[in-house]
C-alpha cells in the first residue's frame, strides 16, 4: 500500500513540521499516530519518508527517514484553457494534473460565455489551486502545479511569448498532427486549447504571428474539458517517445 504524500513550502532539513488542512487529515482522515511513516515533498521538490513523533492539535512534526532527488528531463508542459462554463476547469484541472501538467492559465478568449466577477477571480483562482494540490497528492506527483489567475486574451498572448513553444490545439485544422509540429527538445511548451466555442480565426492568426504550431487532435470534434487533458497527455506521450528515441 502506498504511503500518504504532502507538500511543505519550504526544504526539508533532519525534521519537518506538517501544519494546515494537512494536519486534521492525516489525524481524523487517515488516523495515523506516532511511528507511522508518510511522504513528504519539499520545495526543492526533494521525497523524503518521514516518521511521524509528535501530533498535536495544530501541527504533525516527523524525523526525515530518506531523501530522493527526483530526475527528469521531462519538458514542462503548461496550459492555455480557454476558460469553460460552470464547473469544467475544476476537471480540466484536475485531471491535467493527474497526468503531469506543470500549470494550468484559464484564459478569456473571445468566445468564453463566463461572466466572471474580477472581485471574485481571486477566490476562484484559490480553490482552484487547493484542486491541483489534492490531485497531485493523489497521483503522487513530485510538484503542484501553479494555477493562476484568468487572463485576458492581450495578456495571455505576453505570456505565451516567453515560452519556448507554443502549440494550439484548433478543431479546424484536420492534416497536422502534434508529432509534426511538437519540438521536444523544447525545455518549457505552452499548449491553447479553447473554450466550448473554440478559438476565433483572429485568436488564431494572433497565435500564428507568435511562431505558434497549429495541430490536429483528431477526426472528432472533443469537449472543451476533455480536450485540455488529452492535450497534456499527447504532448507528453511525444516528447517522451522523442526522447527515447534520441538514445
Amino acid at each position: 500500500m502506498s504511503k500518504a504524500r504532502f507538500f511543505i513550502a519550504e526544504k526539508a532539513g533532519e525534521s519537518v513540521t506538517i501544519t494546515g488542512p494537512d494536519v486534521k487529515h492525516i489525524k481524523d482522515v487517515l488516523r495515523l499516530g506516532t511511528g507511522a511513516v508518510i511522504e513528504v515533498v519539499d520545495s526543492t521538490p526533494s521525497l523524503c519518508d518521514v516518521e511521524i513523533e509528535h501530533i498535536s492539535r495544530d501541527a504533525v512534526a516527523g524525523r526525515v527517514l530518506s531523501r530522493r532527488e527526483p530526475l527528469s528531463d521531462a519538458p514542462q508542459i503548461y496550459l492555455f484553457q480557454g476558460l469553460p462554463k460552470a464547473g469544467k476547469i475544476d476537471v480540466i484541472i484536475r485531471q491535467a494534473t493527474e497526468i503531469g501538467v506543470a500549470g494550468v492559465t484559464p484564459v478569456l478568449t473571445e468566445r468564453v460565455v463566463v461572466a466572471l466577477d474580477p472581485g471574485k477571480a481571486e477566490k476562484k483562482s484559490s480553490r482552484w489551486q487547493k484542486i491541483a494540490e489534492e490531485a497531485a497528492k493523489q497521483s503522487h506527483r513530485l510538484s503542484v502545479p501553479e494555477i493562476r489567475t484568468p487572463l485576458d486574451w492581450q495578456s495571455a498572448l505576453r505570456e505565451l511569448a516567453g515560452f519556448d513553444q507554443v502549440v494550439v490545439f484548433w478543431e479546424e485544422e484536420r492534416d497536422r498532427l502534434l508529432s509534426e509540429v511538437l519540438k521536444p527538445e523544447a525545455a518549457r511548451i505552452a499548449l491553447v486549447v479553447g473554450p466550448e466555442g473554440g478559438l476565433s480565426e483572429g485568436e488564431i492568426a494572433d497565435l500564428k504571428a507568435l511562431g505558434a504550431g497549429i495541430a490536429s487532435m483528431g477526426e472528432y470534434i472533443l469537449r472543451t474539458e476533455t480536450a485540455g487533458p488529452i492535450a497534456v497527455a499527447l504532448t507528453l506521450y511525444e516528447c517522451a517517445r522523442a526522447r527515447r528515441d534520441r538514445r
